[in-house]
This record gives structure tokens, C-alpha cells and sequence, in this order.
């Protein structure tokens, strides 16, 4: 399944809008190759998820890592735009106490 990760704002925080329905194994790779480059642009970063309909441990992995990389240079990282099925699991498995998770880019933004 075909994965991207656009800039869909800049200014204090960049905005990475992941463009595909599913964030898994079959494709987590793709999106680490498409959102490594994207983590040195910035220090700041918010991540919507507004597409992804499905998430598997692999693909929350990868959020983990992506968290871990920014931390370790200071930044910060929000996650926005959670479908139901996403949020769902990030209480499950108790990652809304990692993440800092806003409903919208606005909201994600306005912090």
C-alpha cells in the first residue's frame, strides 16, 4: 500500500499529514524512509493522522521512534486528527499518556 507524508503547514511547528489508510507492517518502512528526512527540518512537529483508519503495533512503533528522535533533539511532537479505530488503540495500550494528542491541527497548533 502506497504511503506519503506531506508538509501541510510550516511555521513554528510543521504540520506532517500521513497519507495512507492504514500505518502496518507491510508499509511502516515506507514511512519511516518518508518521515526521516522531514524530522530534521524542524524541532517541533505535529503529526495528523486523519487518514489512517488502522494501526498496528509496528505502526505505533513507529510513532514511538519518531517521538524518541525529536525528543532527543529537544522538540516536541503532538499527534492530531485521530479516526475512532487510532485513538482507540492509543488508549488501549496507554500511548495517549505518552503522546500529547489534540483533536485537531488547530488545537495541536494553538499549544
Amino acid at each position: 500500500m502506497a504511503i506519503s507524508v506531506e508538509i501541510v503547514h510550516s511555521g513554528r511547528a510543521l504540520v506532517l499529514k500521513v497519507i495512507t489508510e492504514t500505518l502496518e507492517t507491510d508499509n511502516v518502512a515506507a514511512f519511516r524512509a518518508a518521515i526521516s528526512p522531514l524530522l530534521d527540518k524542524s524541532a517541533h512537529f505535529i503529526i495528523d493522522l486523519s487518514d489512517v483508519e488502522f494501526m498496528d503495533s509496528t505502526g505505533l512503533g513507529s510513532m514511538l521512534s519518531c517521538l524518541r528522535i525529536v525528543k532527543s533533539k529537544g522538540g516536541s511532537l503532538r499527534i492530531c486528527s485521530l479516526t475512532p479505530e487510532v485513538e482507540q488503540l492509543f488508549e488501549m495500550v496507554m500511548m495517549d499518556r505518552v503522546f500529547e494528542i489534540f483533536k485537531t491541527q488547530e488545537e495541536a497548533l494553538a499549544k
